[in-house]
């Protein structure tokens, strides 16, 4: 098979796998009453044996083939497919950011009746995520669209560290959730994979300043994934399950581009000409039409 589609492939799978390994944890090695995990437990073995052997086969997975030296030669893709995915990406993002205000006002509230008992910090991070997700949503679409015409705006080396920024900002949250928790392996894969995914999408935006690291883009985008699939069934908060999912399909549809670049064969002719939207063609047709009518009769 060929690694461009085997990468994306082997981190969903993984994913689904390490999704079931961990149902299966929950319920074999769990005591809700005292939120402990048992000792020695198979389910909690067998999750972390296929983690580490995803890790190991997405690092030697992702390496050799070509380097891009900007944004649109690594995450150029005209497929409908990713656009679409970019597009479902963002308005993810934008239900997050609503879910994650409601959320942060009700944290304030508590924060208000009970000033030694919540720290302030807690909600300040969540609002300050949720309204990050609004611009990380435009982010989203402009990014998609650039690579999928492959016209990037000018105005995407901007844009594109929105979606980093609140991935840094949704990982400082996930710290502070859970600061005071000493069973790591109740929220170690969410931590995980808000760190990864954020580190993702930095090298997105990074490839807009000169300094792609396509390889490494590549295991973050993959291994992201695999853990922010396993993290869903942690009793995450909707703000925090949608937002998940908003950076879990984000990273998917860039690293199904950026694998094809790299490994896979190129892309059609056909396909690699600039993507204009529905009509705009012929509106330039008739404009044409039009001019060379008015250059006739002069």
């Amino acid at each position: 098979m060929r690694k461009d589609i085997l990468l994306p492939v082997l981190a969903v799978g993984g994913g689904a796998g390490c999704l079931a390994l961990r149902q299966w944890q929950l319920r074999s090695a769990y005591d809700a009453e005292t939120q402990l995990f048992a000792h020695g437990a198979p389910a909690t073995y067998a999750l972390l044996a296929l983690t580490v052997v995803l890790a190991v086969l997405l690092v030697v997975l992702v390496q050799k083939g070509e380097s891009p030296s900007d944004f649109l030669a690594a995450f150029r893709c005209p497929a409908p497919l990713y656009m679409a995915g970019m597009a479902a990406a963002a308005f993810l993002f934008f239900g997050a950011g609503v879910l994650g205000l409601l959320y942060g006002l009700d944290e304030l509230t508590l924060w208000r009746v009970d000033p030694k008992g919540h720290l302030l910090t807690y909600p300040a991070a969540l609002l300050l995520c949720a309204l990050l997700c609004f611009p990380a949503g435009l982010a989203c679409l402009q990014v998609g669209k650039g690579a999928y015409r492959g016209r990037p705006a000018q105005s995407s080396s901007l844009t594109a560290l929105f979606p980093a920024c609140a991935g840094l900002v949704w990982l400082f949250a996930t710290h502070l959730a859970h600061s005071t928790d000493p069973i790591l392996m109740g929220y170690g894969f969410s931590l995980a994979a808000a760190a990864l995914l954020m580190l993702a999408h930095y090298e997105v935006a990074a490839s807009f300043h000169g300094r792609p690291h396509p390889r490494r883009a590549l295991f973050f985008a993959l291994m992201g994934s695999v853990l922010g699939l396993t993290s869903l069934l942690d009793g995450l908060p909707p703000f925090f399950t949608v937002l998940t999912a908003a950076f879990l399909l984000s990273a998917l549809s860039g690293s199904c581009a950026l694998a094809r670049n790299l490994f896979g064969p190129p892309w059609p002719r056909r396909l690699l000409s600039e993507r204009m939207p529905l009509g705009a063609e012929e509106e330039d047709d008739e404009e044409e039409v039009s001019h060379q009518d008015d250059t006739e009769e002069l």
